[in-house]
């Protein structure tokens, strides 16, 4: 890095089913990060890398991925956009590109992220639907999935609703919120944390399906958090119905 570099973001949006996931890996995996390098470089005629907010898993889709990276070029931001979807496949779109402050960096300065499952549940499966909805075998009580969601909300040992070995933070989250909403046969289970543990969003989205289903009560999924025991959680949905919505910074991290 130099003193003349600029640190930019781009909020990136991208369809997860043929991507092996967002970080970059060897022998040739199509992943997001290498195809937002690879693509960048050649905008910008230099070398690029790319850091992430986060890593999604395989399959996973995001309206709103935040990255950022360093480079050498005075091209103007709308432009940068531009050329980088000139260059970038149809499932992969640059959607902004913005100027951060020096010390920004996409993922140590995230403040909260959004995800949310996707539910279908009308009598027929629909073939449009299949790569981002989880089709569901009967009507999903939103009432009874609303009220799960006491159970979730606000700071808690989430240990028994993930996948992930103890980090430096243990399994303890934030989840500022978490709603249901259904458009006619489509349901959609929201939640905005401080951060997530690896597959949390999943598994609390099949915890609520679980109850859509009339088979989790509240209380059941208060005492299933309590516990911390992960054997006696639902396993975590799959990916193709999950997306990453939005990351949320600071506003003195922008370069107005």
């Amino acid at each position: 890095m130099k003193d003349d570099d600029r640190n930019i973001m781009i909020v990136v949006a991208y369809d997860g089913t043929e991507f092996q996931g967002w970080q970059r890996l060897g022998g040739g995996a199509r992943t997001v990060q290498k195809t937002l390098e690879d693509a960048l470089s050649r905008a910008l005629a230099g070398s690029i890398n790319v850091v992430g907010s986060g890593r999604t898993d395989a399959g996973v889709h995001a309206d709103g991925q935040a990255a950022n990276f360093w480079t050498t070029s005075s091209m103007p931001l709308d432009t940068m956009v531009s050329r980088l979807n000139d260059v970038l496949p149809r499932d992969l779109v640059c959607v902004s590109a913005h100027a951060m402050v020096p010390s920004f960096h996409a993922r140590y300065r995230a403040v909260s992220k959004i995800y949310a499952y996707r539910f279908h549940d009308g009598l027929v499966r629909d073939p449009f639907l299949v790569r981002w909805t989880l089709h569901a075998p009967a009507h999903l009580d939103d009432q009874a999935m609303r009220a799960a969601c006491a159970a979730l909300t606000g700071q808690r040992d989430f240990s028994a609703l993930c996948n992930a070995k103890e980090d430096a933070r243990g399994f303890v989250r934030n989840l500022v919120s978490a709603t249901v909403e259904r458009r006619g046969d489509l349901v959609e289970v929201a939640f905005i944390a401080d951060g997530f543990l690896y597959n949390q969003a999943r598994v609390m989205a099949a915890c609520l399906y679980e109850a859509g289903l009339r088979r989790m009560t509240p209380a059941r999924l208060a005492s299933l958090v309590e516990s911390r025991d992960r054997s006696a959680a639902p396993g975590a949905l799959g990916a193709y119905g999950l997306r990453l919505v939005k990351v949320e910074y600071r506003e003195e991290d922008f370069i107005r």
